[in-house]
């Protein structure tokens, strides 16, 4: 019999452990917005926790002072930030997460009026009839979708996120699975991975005619000389007149299509008086160091008096009425319930903080001067690394995460970049724009040109990826150029 019990409590312990787990990836990846009304519901939910107000912080005031001043240690003590290297300019950070007081400054987000392509993709999944998994991972990649709509996250990442956040173990073939049918949402073109997927999305979406039909096969196996406008190879190589591929090109992509299909809605990035940064990251000059804080953005939460003196009662042993009896197991459930939510946002907060001060070590040159050319390649494994963490838990932790700067909000995920020859994707972008700046106007470089030219600055990239790089920067092509200088 007691073998049984010790099975039966070992695995209350592992469920437990899975719903913590789960719950912590939730609620890392919400914005402080999403985040209040996600508490609303809990305290709603779960009886025994509530929200502190005045009258708990002058009966907890001698609890609250003592952990102000075990906040302003954390960084020595608990939260163990200092950088081990020669340089100390970043040798202490402020915390101040875990508790309120009534003297704290309550950052309040703007709300957006416009609804985000990630609610309104929500809404429409909502329509669908899934199971829970599928459910999961069509949460999981609207997630990953970025503002302008397209999907740059791979199918195996994500498979990876929801078999580590959500405790359902898939592989990439479901994620795959299911991405054919988000790419069946509106707006046509949503969650494609490239300009020429986004492209032939909506051009199957379309009532099909043979125009339609020529685009598709123009965009499918011709892309590249599509993109170079070489409308004579075109003709050659389809078997069509050159004029008549201009006018397809005319009317079914360059007026039929839309490039970036999530632009039309509201950006949850909007702008940056929409955003309510989560962090602080300030100079202090006097010691020549960073100061990172996160801001507390987040009501404190306890367990009420009365489910605290109920737990310590039934926990003790003490006699118990029939009624008491019959109530113990929702009184503990409630109990448990409560104290596991209270700790998870102890570990979002931690997590964040730590996500954060990871960040400015390894951009600290950036973070001293502001200038994007001093951003260095950084990838979210390496941060994982350091706060001990899978990777996955970073990609949650910084989206829709912004920090406050001296020179304005940036969005964390900015200051991630792959490693282009020991440059940064900022630096590429800097140089990129510089040389089509300096270009003789009536005779713009072509994607080739720029490639060329970029090749002989020490970056090794395919003609592709350039004009990846200056459709991020919104520059149109030498064709389009040209005609803009006529």
């Amino acid at each position: 019999m007691a073998k049984q019990g010790l099975t039966l409590e070992q695995k209350q312990t592992q469920r437990l452990a899975l719903e913590q787990q789960r719950l912590l990836g939730l609620v890392l990846e919400k914005s402080d917005a999403e985040m209040a009304e996600f508490i609303d519901n809990k305290v709603n939910e779960i009886q025994a926790l509530e929200k502190k107000n005045d009258e708990n912080d002058e009966y907890d005031a001698g609890n609250e002072r003592d952990n102000e001043r075990d906040n302003e240690r954390a960084p020595a003590d608990e939260v163990n930030a200092e950088t081990n290297g020669d340089d100390d300019t970043m040798a202490w950070y402020r915390y101040f997460a875990n508790n309120r007081s009534r003297d704290d400054e309550y950052y309040a987000p703007t709300a957006v009026s416009e609804k985000t392509l990630q609610e309104y993709l929500a809404d429409q999944l909502g329509e669908l009839e899934l199971d829970e998994t599928q459910q999961m991972i069509a949460r999981a990649i609207v997630g990953n979708i970025e503002d302008n709509g397209y999907l740059h996250r791979s199918t195996s990442e994500i498979a990876d996120d929801v078999t580590f956040n959500d405790g359902f173990v898939i592989d990439a073939k479901q994620v795959e699975d299911m991405l054919a049918i988000v790419q069946t949402l509106d707006p046509p073109g949503i969650a494609a991975r490239d300009l020429r997927e986004c492209m032939l999305l909506q051009l199957r979406r379309k009532p099909q005619n043979e125009d339609v039909k020529t685009a598709i096969t123009m965009v499918d196996k011709y892309f590249d000389e599509l993109g170079a406008m070489r409308f004579d190879s075109l003709a050659r190589k389809m078997g069509v007149s050159s004029d008549r591929l201009q006018e397809v090109f005319k009317h079914q992509i360059r007026r039929g299509l839309n490039p970036y299909p999530g632009n039309a809605f509201g950006s949850r990035s909007y702008i940056t008086q929409q955003v309510t940064p989560d962090f602080d990251v300030e100079l202090d000059e006097d010691n020549n160091r960073l100061v990172v804080t996160l801001r507390n953005n987040i009501p404190a939460l306890q367990i009420s008096e009365s489910y605290t003196l109920m737990n310590k009662r039934y926990k003790e042993g003490t006699p118990l009425s029939v009624k008491e009896t019959k109530e113990k197991k929702q009184i503990l459930d409630a109990y448990q319930r409560a104290s596991m939510f209270i700790e998870v946002l102890k570990q979002r907060q931690e997590t964040l903080f730590n996500t954060m001060s990871a960040i400015v070590q390894c951009q600290q040159d950036y973070f001293m001067s502001g200038d994007e050319r001093d951003l260095k390649p950084l990838g979210q494994q390496l941060i994982a690394d350091m706060i001990g963490k899978d990777v996955s838990v970073v990609s949650r932790a910084i989206s829709n995460k912004y920090v406050q700067l001296p020179w304005g909000v940036k969005s964390l995920k900015s200051f991630f970049s792959e490693d282009i020859n020991g440059a940064s994707r900022h630096v590429v972008y800097d140089d990129l724009k510089k040389l089509v700046d300096a270009e003789d106007k009536a005779h713009p470089l072509s994607d080739d040109a720029l490639c060329e030219r970029l090749k002989a600055m020490g970056y090794k990239l395919e003609r592709r990826t350039v004009a990846k790089y200056r459709d991020a920067l919104d520059i149109p092509s030498s064709t389009v150029r040209r005609k803009m200088e006529r």
